[in-house]
């Protein structure tokens, strides 16, 4: 007995390629130098006259137990594919999700080869989507997309196939809607006995000899099992004590039946492919039980899924990337006192390093900065001087240019906004002002520039001469507030609780006495570990970088970086 993983079995990458995936088999030609120009800018998945596509045999319109699915309705699938050989052949390995416009949610094991090493899915990996129909088929369509850069854990144990989650950045945003993962600490959805629905192009059938993946999208549902229920299945059928890890992983199914007619499971080829449950991701699919003659499906096993909601405060600093340079970590925006010229200041972790910005910023009395679509692309939200209109600069959907779009009319009497990030738990990041009386109110974002009936959710803010914040504090998944009390310059934390009505808990102490910083700036993970960092300048100009530990504590921040002097020069840092 022993382990598949969903997007390969254990005897190797090429086991897989040879069953499934040379049916799909595209030799891109001219599709990879364009899906790799201009950043490896998305394209309509058309082979060249040229390309070779190896046909497959005719093969069942379902998976084990499953059936079609429209891409209508599961908008947010996608197809990773790989060049194995540096031969132009593209293969399709995996599913995954869209979790915003350029971000993809799949399992480790399908950005890594089998023995726990990265494979190159930036130069050589490929993201389909828009398309229910598998790559290399006889109607290719959908859209085709680089990837930029590769995340996944280095807990990941290949061994185990332990922490299997990755989040892949593409190089440009897709149109695709995408899907909301469970947050961080949800346990309703994980309840035993809830019905799951799972997608992917997973192999048809159990038999490596025979067949092949799903030429069309499919589904399948399955009820959720208890933790023990998981732990004595799986454990006892691969002969491994622990090899079932709750908290991190999940398994679902009525237990594999050897029928193909009569068994619903996930197969070789479904990885990285998303579990569902009241429209959330709440799992990745991972492994199963497996013998040589049976890849899935195996008599009274259940399919294993990485828990997605243990993993969201890890996921989601790098799902709301804050960052100018398109990397991991966040950039700050600054303008001179004089002249009022923009620029951004490119993190390398411990030093910044400024790039021109086109543009005076001389119109504007406050700037703060987010990714309010979430497109990859840094946007800045600016107060008109003149007229106390608020503006969003962000970057044209159909070209580079920054386009202004008014949000809200005359905020003259707004003494504070902040966009911390998603702060009602709907996956799009929101907008917080504080009036004179010292109001808090949430703005919730649709992602596009509108917003939903701003909801008053505290009060006595005019007690604290900065707030701020951008980001996760706690490391609890969770999009969290920094408020500077006037008087005693007490710093405090506002945990946020993901709640509408209520989204921030009490503020409470984390640093005594922070009057030696007359500017407190949350750019948000600026060292590119995971976790919200803070910079803070001296009246003297004395620029340093606080990296979060990820507690609510005094130790919240670790010990001062030095960034430099000369900062009294900039009129304001977003």
């Amino acid at each position: 007995m022993r382990v598949s993983r969903h997007g390969r079995p254990f005897s190797g990458l090429r086991r897989l390629i040879a069953v499934g995936t040379a049916a799909v088999a595209v030799l891109a030609g001219g599709l990879v130098a364009t899906a790799q120009a201009d950043d490896g800018g998305s394209e309509k998945f058309l082979p060249p006259k040229d390309s070779k596509v190896v046909s497959s045999k005719e093969v069942s319109p379902r998976i084990i137990g499953g059936t079609n699915t429209s891409i209508s309705s599961a908008p947010w699938m996608v197809q990773l594919l790989f060049e194995f050989d540096n031969d132009g052949y593209f293969y399709f390995t995996c599913g995954g999700t869209l979790v915003a416009p350029n971000k993809v949610l799949t399992a480790a094991h399908c950005v890594t080869d089998e023995y726990g090493n990265a494979l190159d899915m930036v130069g050589r990996g490929m993201i389909m989507a828009n398309t229910a129909k598998l790559a290399g088929g006889p109607n290719d369509e959908g859209t085709v997309v680089g990837i930029s850069r590769s995340y996944y854990a280095g807990s990941y144990n290949a061994d185990t196939i332990d922490n299997d989650v990755a989040l892949l950045t593409l190089s440009k945003p897709l149109t695709a809607t995408p899907a909301q993962p469970a947050s961080y600490g949800d346990t309703a959805r994980y309840a035993a006995g809830t019905t799951a629905t799972t997608y992917g192009w997973g192999m048809t059938g159990s038999d490596p000899d025979y067949d092949t993946l799903a030429d069309t999208l499919q589904r399948v549902t399955q009820p959720l099992r208890s933790d023990a229920e998981c732990g004595e299945n799986l454990d006892t059928a691969v002969g491994i004590p622990g090899m079932y890890k709750p908290g991190h992983m999940i398994c679902a199914g009525n237990g594999g039946t050897g029928d193909n007619s009569t068994g619903q499971a996930t197969c070789p080829g479904d990885s990285g492919s998303p579990m569902m449950v009241s429209g959330r991701i709440i799992g990745v699919t991972s492994w199963g039980v497996a013998t040589q003659s049976e890849l899935c499906n195996f008599g009274g096993t259940y399919d294993v899924y990485t828990k997605v909601s243990t993993y969201m405060a890890a996921l989601q600093p790098r799902i709301d990337d804050t960052s100018f340079s398109r990397d991991h970590r966040a950039d700050p925006f600054a303008r001179t006192t004089t002249g009022s010229t923009g620029y951004t200041f490119t993190s390398s972790g411990e030093k910044l390093t400024r790039t021109a910005f086109a543009g005076s910023y001389s119109a504007y009395n406050y700037l703060v900065q987010t990714d309010l679509n979430r497109d990859g692309y840094e946007d800045l939200v600016a107060r008109e001087a003149s007229t106390g209109d608020v503006y969003w600069l962000h970057r044209s959907v159909s070209s580079a240019t920054y386009v202004k779009t008014k949000m809200f009319s005359n905020w003259k009497t707004v003494r504070a906004i902040v966009a911390p990030g998603d702060v009602n738990g709907d996956g799009k990041g929101d907008i917080l002002s504080v009036t004179s009386a010292g109001t808090l109110t949430v703005h919730p974002s649709y992602g596009n520039g509108k917003f939903n009936t701003p909801v008053e959710v505290g009060t006595g803010y005019q007690a604290y001469n900065q707030i701020r914040g951008h980001g996760d504090y706690t490391n609890d998944g969770k999009a969290d507030l920094l408020v500077r009390r006037g008087g005693t310059n007490d710093l405090y934390l506002a945990k946020g609780t993901g709640k509408s009505t209520a989204p921030f808990e009490a503020p409470v102490v984390v640093r005594a006495d922070w009057s030696a910083y007359n500017l407190i700036v949350t750019p948000g993970d600026v060292n590119g570990d995971g976790k919200a960092d803070v910079l803070v300048r001296t009246p003297g100009g004395s620029l340093s970088l606080l990296k979060g530990t990820g507690k609510a504590t005094s130790e919240i921040f670790a010990a001062p970086v030095s960034l430099g002097t000369g900062w009294q020069s900039y009129y304001t840092i977003a």
